[in-house]
């Protein structure tokens, strides 16, 4: 039951992510590794600030998330958003079939891959993946009908002057949020332990996509677990999905080091993507302050969320290879097609 607007809480959420791999360089890291640049090699910082508030905002509302001077960005980040979407069509239900596997061992385990065939269970599919593969089609494409007004606004979405957060920044220090439509400001405080992650280093061992890919990565200090995942898509139109554990969040015990991703899952593929996420700590923080046993209604509440991503393209040398052979690379394609929507 939703609660009135009045009992509802302002909801801040604040997320400070170490990206490396082709994190650190989106489609132009993509580019240059496939050159055979070493654009997969960079490590950059980057935060993501979300305001959600229990009711629309007002036409004329103004929001800035003031930062400590470490950050070396700022101070004041303008708080953004766009009109909600009020509905409109989708995209159709998704076609083809998806395959999953999952676990450490070097060779696929009795009862797997979990098939999900689209074709074969139109209307049957659950909500929750018809979202995913349709969001997985849409990205970058304008929300129809935005008539409605935002409840939600962050950073850096829409700040013009944004160019990165600069190598050496720390979010410890105080932290401010003032908005025209609150009364009461968000102040927190980050200390050492919740200020940005070292890189993860995510490593693939092999890279002949028909063998066992044994992984290593570093050992982070303030880790509480790791997931790690890889999808290949073919000609086919079957995705290939792999998963270090089922059913388990984080995946991987903060203590684990190595996982191998089974031999020949990707066989059929020319290249995969391979992600992993290190979850760090996590803090809530809230006004008014609350006693033992009491209830008072809350004002807001604020969230901060540290976390590290890496990512490797797995067969980046059988692609260089025929990238040496055809300049449009027919095979990355294919796959940048599967994974991104077509």
């Amino acid at each position: 039951m939703a609660l009135p607007a009045a009992a509802a809480p302002t909801v801040y959420e604040m997320r400070l992510m170490t990206h490396a791999g082709m994190g650190a360089g989106g489609m132009g890291g993509l580019m240059s590794m496939l050159g055979g640049g070493g654009g997969g090699s960079s490590v950059s910082h980057n935060m993501d600030l979300r305001l959600t508030a229990p009711g629309d905002l007002p036409a004329d509302y103004q929001a800035a998330h003031t930062v400590p001077d470490a950050m070396r960005i700022g101070p004041q980040l303008p708080l953004q958003g766009e009109r909600r979407s009020g509905g409109g069509g989708t995209d159709g239900e998704p076609d083809g079939r998806v395959l999953i596997y999952w676990g450490c061992s070097p060779t696929v385990a009795k009862g797997q891959p979990e098939v999900i065939d689209f074709r074969a269970l139109t209307g049957k599919v659950p909500p929750e993946i018809q979202a995913m593969a349709r969001q997985s089609r849409s990205q970058g494409r304008a929300p129809r009908d935005a008539s409605l007004p935002p409840r939600s606004i962050g950073w850096p979405q829409g700040d013009q002057s944004y160019r990165g957060i600069p190598d050496g920044a720390s979010a410890v220090g105080d932290h401010v949020v003032k908005a025209n439509f609150m009364k009461d400001d968000i102040r927190f405080a980050l200390t050492p332990a919740l200020d940005f992650l070292e890189p993860m280093g995510l490593k693939a061992q092999a890279s002949d996509l028909k063998a066992a890919i044994p992984l290593t990565w570093n050992a982070l200090t303030r880790s509480r677990g790791y997931d790690l995942q890889a999808v290949s898509a073919g000609n086919d139109k079957d995705i290939v999905i792999w998963l270090a554990a089922r059913n388990k969040s984080p995946m991987l015990p903060a203590s684990q080091r190595e996982c191998t991703i089974p031999e020949g899952i990707f066989a059929k593929g020319e290249m995969a993507m391979l992600t992993g996420i290190a979850h760090g700590p996590v803090q809530g923080f809230s006004y008014p302050p609350q006693k033992p046993g009491e209830k008072k209604p809350l004002i807001w509440t604020a969230t901060v969320n540290v976390s590290a991503f890496d990512s490797v393209m797995l067969g980046m040398e059988m692609a260089a290879a025929g990238a040496a052979q055809d300049a449009a690379t027919p095979g990355v394609g294919t796959l940048l097609k599967g994974l991104f929507g077509r």
